[in-house]
């Protein structure tokens, strides 16, 4: 399967409008993503609902484990602060067409993943979208691979926005990025499950339903299928 391409952000120029002032224009913002995104072995979800909050993975003992030992131990030893390392923060992305998701579709190839992500199918996946402002006090964002040395992370207010911003404006930043929550995130966070088919949108209502849990499931099969380039 061939990987997508990100796709370069579109450019405007304006000239000034007769009898105009020679004052420049507000400059605006890009629209900041206001959605993350964390993906998952349904296999994983019963334990997810029986904890009732997703858990990094320092704290976790998935059914399906996606990273291999060299990834966990670059992100255990990778600091967010000075107490607190990659491996202790939930991870999402800011995209659900992330450049690691992309990864485990093409394949799982290379040391980052294990043998389990290898021999999994796309499809047996589910992704679990989150808004950004129902963690915003705790939330870093990162530019790349949290655990990658040449990676910048974004810890104060100001700095995740412009952080946001940049990610907002450039595809590949947006598709690289991760965005880190430290600790746990309760599962009244989810506000979206989204799966690659019928069949596994009523497993997965069924799971919630007997966990007690309401939270909306669709089907988009684009986010689990990549597009094959012509």
């Amino acid at each position: 399967m061939s990987r997508r391409s990100p796709r370069t952000a579109a450019k405007s120029l304006r000239s000034p409008a007769p009898g105009a002032t020679g004052k420049a224009a507000e400059v605006r913002p890009p629209n900041l993503p206001h959605r993350m995104f964390h993906v998952t072995h349904v296999s994983n979800l019963p334990a997810i609902l029986e904890a009732g909050e997703l858990r990094p993975s320092s704290a976790a003992s998935p059914a399906l484990k996606l990273a291999s030992a060299i990834t966990d131990e670059l992100r255990s030893t990778a600091p967010v602060d000075d107490s607190v390392s990659v491996a202790d923060c939930v991870p999402f992305s800011l995209s659900p067409l992330a450049t690691w998701w992309g990864e485990v579709q093409d394949g799982a190839a290379g040391p980052t993943w294990s043998n389990e992500a290898r021999a999994a199918s796309t499809v047996d996946f589910v992704v679990l979208g989150v808004d950004l402002s129902s963690v915003d006090d705790d939330l870093v964002v990162s530019d790349g691979d949290a655990a990658a040395v040449v990676t910048s992370l974004a810890r104060s207010p100001e700095d995740r926005k412009r952080m946001l911003a940049r990610a907002a404006s450039d595809a590949a930043v947006l598709q690289a990025a991760e965005a880190l929550v430290p600790g746990t995130v309760p599962l009244s966070s989810v506000a979206l499950v989204a799966v690659a088919n019928d069949p596994r949108r009523d497993e997965v209502r069924a799971l919630l339903k007997s966990a007690g849990v309401s939270i909306k499931v669709a089907v988009y099969p684009p986010w689990f299928v990549p597009v094959v380039a012509e």
